[in-house]
């Protein structure tokens, strides 16, 4: 009885330590909810920079201002700066864009991933004869299910 207690108790420790073959990874988990999730965000926020990239372009505010988040910092060198809401955050920029021909705008830079997304850009505009450029800077915010903007710099 004792040597068969002995034997039963070395073939179950063997069994325990054989080393199980890695498993291999399926395509569905390849693919894992943080990486698909990402990828939605980079989508999303990029068509929004594209939405507002296209706006400024027409110098229209209208074309975005439904992106705006229930508050909105804006800077604008000197002249403007503060906590807007979304009607005033529009009405500000648009007050901006009116007085200017806008010559041309695109974002050099977009960072689309993460908790703070931003996108930066040259903007090129004639006022009063004179060819001036400004940096513009936009950033974005999570607002319940959806980007919004949340910060519209231009200096």
């Amino acid at each position: 009885m004792r040597w068969t207690f002995i034997i039963f108790l070395f073939f179950y420790s063997s069994e325990a330590q054989v080393a199980q073959p890695p498993h291999a990874l399926s395509p569905k988990e390849l693919s894992s909810p943080t990486n698909v999730q990402g990828e939605q965000q980079s989508s999303k926020v990029s068509a929004l920079f594209q939405t507002i990239e296209n706006g400024i372009r027409k110098s229209a505010v209208k074309d975005f201002e439904k992106e705006f988040g229930t508050t909105v910092t804006i800077a604008i060198g000197s002249a403007e700066r503060g906590y807007f809401s979304m009607n005033q955050a529009a009405s500000v920029l648009s007050e901006y864009f009116s007085g200017r021909r806008l010559v041309s705008f695109k974002f050099s830079r977009v960072h689309d991933k993460g908790a703070a997304p931003f996108a930066t850009g040259r903007l090129v505009y004639l006022q009063k004869g004179n060819q001036e450029s400004v940096q513009v800077y936009v950033s974005l915010t999570r607002q319940d299910v959806r980007w919004v903007i949340s910060q519209f710099n231009i200096y």
